[in-house]
């Protein structure tokens, strides 16, 4: 789960960054939390009881303009990543002390918040997340992000790796499936014995999933409708823009 503020006092600027950043986070599988401020104060109040992974931050804003809610933010935050918003270009060199990840120029530009978005998330999953376990007297640790997925037999889970390796041990499922809770990479249960990583998925059919390595994985009868839910509310939304 990736959470995301959107600070903005134009209503219409945070609608439009909405709609674009649901429609992205879908395409890469990806479960997103999105937060919505009109105001800098009433974000910097949030900040202090939430830790968002990304801010979109409009930097002329009434009150409390984005360079100072910025500054306020980096009190509280180091690590969040922020992309200012902006109808103006000279506001780089006062900028660099709160150290924003990127600039969105209006009128917003599908294209440049899709791709600031995709690059913000692979930042934000490349961090150190590791799946530890152990089998007979042995420890490991493994990157997250080279799980591809995760099944069981009987009390086994076996872990498929993006270079072709496994790596196995005993554990439940829904163990496995409540660690990688707080991850920021999405995994996707297709079926009670499988656990997918959303990130190598290539292509989703009613009935099963196509990896990077070309693996089908079927989806389960009962996991279906869950899982299509969200696909379908994605491509009506698509289609009605």
């Amino acid at each position: 789960m990736i959470k995301i503020a959107i600070c903005d006092d134009e209503a219409g600027v945070v609608g439009e960054i909405e709609t674009i950043i649901e429609d992205c986070a879908g395409q890469l599988g990806v479960r997103v939390d999105i937060d919505i401020f009109c105001d800098g104060e009433e974000l910097v109040q949030q900040i202090e009881h939430l830790d968002y992974d990304l801010i979109f931050l409009d930097i002329e804003m009434k009150h409390m303009d984005g360079m100072e809610t910025a500054r306020r933010i980096r009190e509280h935050n180091q690590l969040v990543m922020i992309i200012f918003v902006t109808s103006h270009t000279n506001y780089a060199i006062e900028a660099y002390e709160v150290h924003p990840f990127q600039f969105i120029v209006k009128p917003i530009e599908d294209t440049m918040v899709q791709t600031y978005f995709r690059q913000a998330y692979e930042v934000i999953t490349a961090g150190g997340f590791y799946y530890e376990f152990k089998y007979h007297k042995d420890y490991f640790r493994i990157p997250v992000n080279d799980i591809m997925y995760f099944e069981s037999e009987k009390r086994i889970i076996h872990i498929y790796l993006k270079d072709g390796t496994t790596r196995k041990y005993y554990d439940k499922m829904n163990l496995v499936q409540e660690k990688l809770k707080n991850t920021k990479t999405d995994f996707w249960r297709i079926h009670q014995s499988i656990l997918v990583n959303a990130r190598y998925v290539v292509r989703k059919a009613f009935d099963h999933v196509e990896l990077t390595d070309g693996k089908i994985l079927n989806i389960s009868e009962d996991r279906r409708k869950e899982l299509n839910a969200h696909y379908v509310q994605r491509v009506a939304k698509q289609l009605g823009d």
